[in-house]
Parts: structure tokens; C-alpha cells; sequence
């Protein structure tokens, strides 16, 4: 089946605004354009290895690399350092392989991808997209606590290979034994996964699974341990000779609340991909605007984002924030793709610190250098004219026709002082 239109606007909308986190299965990587995926490649090849050795198998399970991994652990001599430097050899011959699927993950303006094969190839994509400040990290369930990420985003997104990654070989998760042990490490936070990682899955986000085989029993327990929270939508590919089980869909449609889409996966990509293209193509001359106040003045601020509201802009203040997102990078995000910066301009906005130590420096760069378009609004009586920067801005003081503009706070009806203000922002803007 394919997405519902409600699905498709969800799934595009969390593309916008950034709250879409891909998680590519080990389908996903392959030695060659078609061709077997790397993990189902490397299960022959160890498979080769046990008939030279005389250990029996199921070959109706010979690309099944946990369970061929575990036979070779059964040979005479091996040690348990051996399938870490096997797993190392192999996924060394493929290094730089990028196929057209990554290719088209790697297009999309994505903040987080996990990638659950222990190879880099969907970071080498997003280079070869021009994302060159791309990151690259990855989980050892063997290892010490780790550094902390800085939070991802479109422009700087993070790959981390849940599984490890095959250049540190104590890091991969290669036998069933280690899936367990892997699962015990990350619900016991030892080590944690970074915290700036693990609050990307806080609020409502939209997930997207693309290249797993789901009768897997221990993406299950995974996605227990990950706790996506069940307001988010979470959208899975399982076509092709992955066609899911009843009873496995009805679980993960009922457990976790997935969507499923059965459709070949280069097919829903290039759909993805026209939506998307066609949806940003509407929204394209949509401008971004931003407003500054301070705490004593958030009654103004949520007046004019209410005005604005209906007008075809893109509105945002630091009030709209989410619980548990990391505020300072929300608010640096939005500042610096401002088309339009309001300052709502008070004794109390001119006496901030974090505003004059922060902020303002910011504003007047991006004034500057004519990446926004900064626009003060005085709320409350005040010396503003002592900013020398303020008098040379398309400065608004409401009034009525033939009157002397004032403050906001001194308007008997604080809705017409707004009216006031939309009239001065459609003449800068006409």
C-alpha cells in the first residue's frame, strides 16, 4: 500500500520544518547498484569459508548473518576477535560504494539519519551532495561514555551507525549474542547513547524506516528501548522479498503505530521526492519572520504573531519552542533564516544583557550583510532614538491618520495599534 494524502502532507511538513529522522536498515547498503546488500554478501562469503571448513549450515539461511556468524564461531581455532577482523576485511572492499537509494536519502533536507549497517556510505552521499559539514559518529555497546553531538541539523546533518562501525571492530554487533547484550547496554545506559542525540526523538516527530526486514525479533526490543513516543509518525517501508507476515504487520501497527508502505522503495523515494520538490516550489516566495521581545513584553509579541498568523508568512517566536528541544539551537535556527526580524522595542528590551550580548550583534550582521530585513516596533515608552542603529531602521510607532505615532502600551485599544503596524509592514513590503 501507499501513504494516505493525510500521511503524504505529514511526512512533507515534517521534511520542512525539520522533524523528519530516517533510520536505514542493512537493505539499504549493497556492494553494487542492485546488488546484494552488504550484510546478506558478507553472510556468503563466511559462508564459503564454512564448507572449506567442513561446518554444516542452513542453507535456507545463508544470508542471514547473525545466525551464519554464530556458525562460524563454531570453527576450531576462532577466537573472539575473529569475526570483528572478518567483518573489518570485508566491509573495507566497499568502502565508498554509493548506490542511487542513498543517493536520493542523501538529497533530502535531513537533520538525522541512523543507520543500523556499520558502513559510512550514507555519509559519503551527503558529501557528494554538497553537505560537507556532514557528521559522522557511531555507538559502542563495548566501549567508555562517549563525547556529546552537537545537535544535528538539514544544513549540518549527523550519521550515527547505531550498530558501530566496522573500522573499530569492538564496536559491531554481529551475533546474536551481541544483539542481546547490545539491547542490555542501551536500556541500561552503559554506555548512554549522547544526550543531544537522544532529545532529536523528543516531541512529536515523524520517523521513517526504510530497508529492514522486519520479522527481525530484535528490532522489536530496539525500538522498545528507543521509547518513540506514540503521537509521532512513524512511516515503514517492507516491499519487495521483504513482504511482511500478518501477524508481524499487525504488531508493529498496533504496538508502535506504524504506517507501512509496500511499494518498491526507489519507487516511494522518487514519489518523495516529486512532492517534495512540488511542495516547496509553492512555498518557495513564503518569507520566514521572527520576533524578539523580551519577557515583560510577550503579550505584545503573541498580539502580532496572532495578526500575522493569516497573512502568507512563515511566523515564529521563541515561545513556540517544544518541550525538551534544545532552545538555544531552535532559536538560533530561526534567527538566522529570518527574512524578516521584528524587534519589539521596550525599556526592558534595551536593558537585557542576553539581548545586547547576544542578540543584537546577530540582528545587526544580518542587517548588515541584508540577509534580513529588521524592523522595531516600540511596545512600551522608551529612549530607543539612543540607538543609533534603531533610527536608521524602517522603525514602526503606531498611529492613527494625522496623528503623532506612539507606543503600543499607550493605545486605548491595542488592536488598532496593530492594525497600525500591518498597514507600515505592507508599505515596506510593497
Amino acid at each position: 500500500m501507499t501513504l494516505l494524502r493525510r500521511q503524504w502532507n505529514n511526512l512533507l511538513e515534517a521534511l520542512g520544518n525539520g522533524s523528519c529522522i530516517v533510520f536505514l536498515g542493512p537493505l539499504v547498503s549493497t556492494v553494487s547498484e542492485g546488488g546484494l546488500p552488504l550484510d546478506s554478501a558478507f553472510a556468503k562469503a563466511l559462508g564459503v569459508t564454512l564448507e572449506e571448513e567442513g561446518i554444516a549450515y542452513d542453507k535456507m539461511h545463508s544470508h542471514n548473518l547473525t545466525y551464519i556468524m554464530q556458525r562460524f564461531m563454531t570453527i576450531k581455532g576462532v577466537t573472539s576477535s575473529d569475526p570483528g577482523y572478518e567483518a573489518k576485511k570485508f566491509y573495507e572492499k566497499y568502502q565508498g560504494q554509493i548506490n542511487s537509494i542513498q543517493k536520493m536519502v542523501a538529497s533530502l533536507p535531513i537533520s538525522l539519519i541512523i543507520n543500523t549497517s556499520p558502513d559510512s556510505s550514507i555519509f559519503l552521499a551527503l558529501k557528494e551532495q554538497g553537505k560537507y559539514r556532514s557528521v559522522h559518529d557511531y555507538y559502542n555497546f563495548e566501549g567508555e561514555e562517549s563525547d556529546d553531538i552537537e545537535a544535528p541539523s538539514p544544513e549540518c546533518p549527523l550519521v550515527y551507525n547505531l550498530f558501530g562501525f566496522y573500522k573499530n571492530t569492538e564496536s559491531l554487533v554481529l551475533t546474536e549474542a551481541d544483539q542481546v547484550k547490545f539491547i542490555s547496554k542501551v536500556v541500561k545506559d552503559q554506555p548512554s547513547l549522547p544526550p543531544k542525540l537522544l532529545r532529536q526523538f523528543q516531541g512529536k516527530k515523524t520517523f521513517l524506516f526504510l530497508g529492514f526486514n522486519w520479522e527481525n525479533w530484535h528490532l522489536r526490543l530496539l525500538l522498545q528501548s528507543l521509547d518513540l513516543k506514540n503521537d509521532s509518525n512513524i512511516m515503514a517501508h517492507a516491499g519487495g522479498e521483504n513482504g511482511l507476515q500478518i501477524k508481524t504487520k499487525d504488531f508493529y501497527e498496533g504496538h508502535f503505530h506504524f504506517s507501512f508502505v509496500t511499494e518498491e522503495i526507489s519507487d516511494f523515494l522518487t514519489e518523495l521526492h516529486n512532492r517534495f520538490n512540488a511542495s516547496s516550489e509553492e512555498s518557495v516566495d513564503q518569507k520566514k519572520i521572527i520576533i524578539l521581545s523580551v519577557q515583560k513584553d510577550e503579550i505584545y509579541r503573541d498580539e502580532l504573531y496572532k495578526n500575522l498568523k493569516p497573512l502568507p508568512y512563515d511566523s515564529w517566536h521563541s515561545g513556540l519552542i517544544s518541550l525538551g528541544e534544545d532552545s538555544s539551537e531552535s532559536f538560533n535556527q530561526h534567527l538566522e533564516s529570518a527574512n524578516i526580524i521584528f524587534l519589539l522595542v521596550s525599556p526592558d528590551f534595551m536593558a537585557s544583557n542576553e539581548i545586547l550580548n547576544s542578540v543584537w550583534p546577530q540582528v545587526l550582521k544580518q542587517n548588515q550583510n541584508k540577509s534580513s530585513k529588521v524592523i522595531p516596533i516600540i511596545t512600551r515608552t522608551c529612549n530607543w532614538q539612543l540607538w543609533k542603529e534603531l533610527t536608521q531602521m524602517p522603525l514602526i510607532l503606531p498611529k492613527k491618520e494625522g496623528e503623532v505615532g506612539k507606543a503600543i502600551s499607550s493605545w486605548e485599544r491595542s488592536d488598532d495599534a496593530f492594525q497600525s503596524i500591518l498597514k507600515d509592514f505592507d508599505l515596506f513590503f510593497k
